[in-house]
């Protein structure tokens, strides 16, 4: 793995020209002049050409940092400058990648199950979730957004999608209909989504995320962002409030517009999941991401990216992995933001907890574990929802600032409504053995 930038805060940057479109997925780093580049990778589905493109894009522009899987089932590409952001991003409009609204104020990746087409117990939402976005993408409101909007598709009831996390959440039920969940979000102070409904057939689907976003766009906070996601509307209103202006608002899009019988679909057979790779720090080299194209595209793989930096393999048949990803099979799962190695906001450096943390874990059987960390409250790794979970802040000792984290446990990891509790709070350099002993 190629080293990472230093974690030592550099000043502002001197801006020559303005900066570049958050809506379209870029980020300023704290590394003055390097930028991030977020790809929409819609419902975690990429083809091996798309792949390898975003692996060549990275290995040219990236100055030797890898590709970085997120929780929303995007790439990110770190440490690009200024003027290879334009040509990123037509080197992946060419494969049929976009990078418009990965980032700022729009509706956001839609997630969704990575292998539902696959399950036998769920239902395909792919044709769902495509008829959403192309919905909500002819509409000019959603440059317009208050804040950021977030959707996500579960094919059954495990809700691996992470419907609680999210401001609408839908979860495939055995007869095809869906249960609604929505108005959550974390952040430094998280708050799940609620019932929405319990049985809602599927054409109601798109209406109703239209209703969604235009109550969020009339009646959100634009004065402060800390308080400008639709689940502010619905604490500000209150839970019987919010949800009788919300089905008003969508019996007045259902009855204006029609709407096409969109249903799901059932899985289809003929392909199993192969392999499960957990990415260390949900980091992939460009020449490992190449290498493994060359080994699962000619036995017939298709590549699915998962929400906890991951990647599904599926096939028809198994296939025999080199040693450097035959390890990635057994990994625990550890969810973790870059922190403070590329985030202006980051105060702990997550990746090398991560690092530190599996090493401690190397002899611990954690196979059904979950451990998200998070470098600052902002909770961008989904710890306050976790069953354990690491944010990071910093803390006087012996006069020194020095990086700590709070830990958390018991939260239902976004697939039901239950937060993580607050335990402790270790400093950064002690937290790898009491993750041990929190998992013991």
């Amino acid at each position: 793995m190629p080293s990472k930038p230093h974690c030592q805060r550099s000043g502002s940057p001197e801006h020559a020209a303005p900066e570049p479109s958050r809506v379209l997925g870029v980020y300023p780093q704290k590394q003055s002049g390097r930028f991030m580049q977020r790809i929409k990778i819609f419902g975690g589905r990429i083809n091996w050409r798309q792949w390898r493109r975003v692996a060549e894009l990275a290995a040219t522009h990236s100055d030797g940092f890898p590709l970085h899987l997120t929780t929303r089932q995007d790439i990110e590409l770190h440490n690009l400058q200024r003027v290879d952001i334009a040509t990123v991003q037509q080197g992946l409009a060419e494969v049929g990648l976009t990078t418009f609204g990965a980032c700022g104020d729009s509706v956001r990746n839609m997630t969704v199950c990575p292998g539902c087409e696959f399950s036998p117990e769920g239902l395909d939402l792919m044709p769902i979730a495509q008829f959403v976005r192309h919905c909500l993408e002819q509409r000019q409101l959603i440059f317009t957004l208050p804040r950021k909007f977030k959707i996500s598709f579960s094919g059954c009831t495990k809700a691996c999608a992470k419907p609680w996390l999210n401001d609408l959440g839908f979860i495939g039920q055995a007869d095809g209909r869906f249960r609604v969940i929505g108005a959550g979000s974390l952040g430094a102070k998280p708050a799940l989504g609620i019932e929405l409904n319990r049985s809602m057939p599927a054409e109601d689907i798109a209406p109703l995320c239209l209703a969604a976003v235009e109550l969020f766009h009339e009646e959100g906070d634009r004065e402060n962002r800390r308080r400008a996601r639709l689940r502010h509307i619905r604490e500000r209103l209150g839970d019987d409030e919010f949800k009788a202006r919300l089905n008003d608002r969508f019996d007045q899009v259902r009855t204006r517009e029609s709407w096409p019988l969109i249903g799901p679909v059932r899985s289809r057979s003929g392909a199993t999941l192969q392999h499960h790779l957990q990415l260390p720090e949900g980091n992939i080299t460009p020449a490992e991401a190449i290498q493994l194209a060359d080994v699962a595209e000619p036995r017939g793989s298709i590549l699915r990216l998962t929400l906890e930096h991951g990647l599904h393999l599926y096939g028809p048949e198994s296939i025999a992995l080199p040693k450097e990803f035959a390890a990635m099979t057994k990994a625990p799962v550890i969810v973790a933001c870059p922190g403070c190695a590329t985030c202006p906001q980051g105060l702990a450096d997550c990746w090398a907890t991560t690092q530190e943390i599996r090493a401690a874990l190397s002899t611990v059987d954690c196979a059904n574990a979950r451990i998200n960390i998070s470098g600052c409250p902002n909770n961008c790794a989904h710890s306050a929802a976790a069953q354990i979970g690491l944010i990071g802040l910093l803390r006087k000792d012996a006069g020194r600032t020095v990086p700590h984290y709070r830990a958390l446990t018991g939260g239902g990891n976004g697939t039901n409504d239950t937060l993580a509790e607050p335990r402790t709070i270790v400093p950064a350099d002690n937290i790898a053995e009491t993750v041990k002993e929190l998992l013991s």
